[in-house]
């Protein structure tokens, strides 16, 4: 079996213009692109075909009036929050990064990958059930996991590093005992959720789990919790399938994190939580693109991500 990859020219055509300068915006996956394209082992990624995205799926994770907002800002521009902008193509950008993670996901259903990842934007983990928020439109990789649930796949780790807290997994997740999430993160600091007392409710107490980590932490901080708290929490979970959210703005050079972790500890953390996953879901994992906006920093750390996802499968 080979890694998947996916990236679609349609990701690149979110973007405020220049008149409204965004740090999220298509420079990022082009900076991407340019740096994978030089990995010699690029070529040989297997590259699965997006089919239709199943609209009425999207109510598994999101509202009606959720899914309406996206459906009246077609060919419109403005803001679906003070962070988040919408130009004409937007919408079709963001159903786009939702169904990339159900390529893959059918990819590894049929066996043709072990493991994948996703180059796509808008990210997702802000979004909430009711919610569009901090540049995050739909929930890629909570559909994701719930397509990965109706094919089969009954318990689900989802693993969160981006340096903001993923409040919309953990809410649209927080009454479900079936996935975990674990969000590791810089905190206090936007969205200011994330807190060691955030566990689950209801049934879901205890499927969710916050290691909130000070600014300026470097790779050695998260190494230690990732070996003392992520991995022995995966591994009695024992999921199915992992599910990344890769976020790469805990790196340094990050403009918008406080973090320190450099391009190396992103690899060293992917190595990890690959070597636990072998255990325990025989090495399924599907990873998705959150935040990460120094160009240079993200190209980088991305590579590495997927140089180790490659060399697991």
């Amino acid at each position: 079996m080979s890694t998947g990859f996916i990236f679609s020219e349609v990701f690149l055509q979110h973007n405020a213009g220049p008149q409204i300068p965004h740090f999220e915006n298509s420079d990022r996956l082009l900076a991407c692109l340019n740096r994978l394209h030089q990995a010699s082992y690029f070529s040989s990624l297997y590259k699965p075909e997006m089919k239709d995205l199943p609209q009425d799926f999207l109510k598994e994770v999101h509202s009606s009036y959720h899914l309406q907002k996206i459906e009246n800002s077609k060919e419109r521009r403005g803001y679906f929050d003070s962070d988040t902008p919408f130009t004409e193509k937007s919408w079709l950008a963001a159903y786009s990064a939702a169904n990339s993670g159900l390529a893959l996901a059918d990819a590894i259903i049929s066996g043709q990958i072990r493991n994948g990842f996703s180059l796509l934007r808008p990210p997702g983990h802000h979004a909430e059930h009711n919610r569009i928020m901090g540049f995050c439109m739909l929930n890629n990789v909570a559909i994701a996991a719930r397509y990965l649930q109706k094919n089969g796949f009954k318990k689900i780790f989802i693993l969160d590093w981006d340096v903001h807290h993923g409040n919309g997994t953990q809410e649209i997740f927080y009454t479900d005992p079936t996935v975990y999430y674990l969000s590791i993160h810089q905190f206090p600091f936007y969205p200011m959720t994330g807190s060691l007392s955030e566990m689950g409710e209801g049934s879901g107490v205890g499927t969710t789990k916050n290691i909130p980590m000070q600014a300026n932490s470097d790779n050695q901080s998260y190494i230690r919790k990732f070996k003392e708290i992520v991995i022995p929490t995966m591994e009695r979970f024992e999921p199915d399938i992992v599910l990344i959210s890769a976020g790469f703005d805990a790196h340094k050079d990050d403009p918008l994190g406080g973090m320190n972790i450099t391009t190396t500890g992103f690899e060293e953390l992917t190595r990890i939580t690959l070597e636990s996953a072998d255990k325990v879901c025989q090495g399924k994992v599907l990873s998705f693109l959150e935040g990460g906006y120094d160009l240079i920093a993200l190209s980088e750390s991305v590579e590495a991500h997927l140089a180790v996802l490659n060399s697991f499968s």
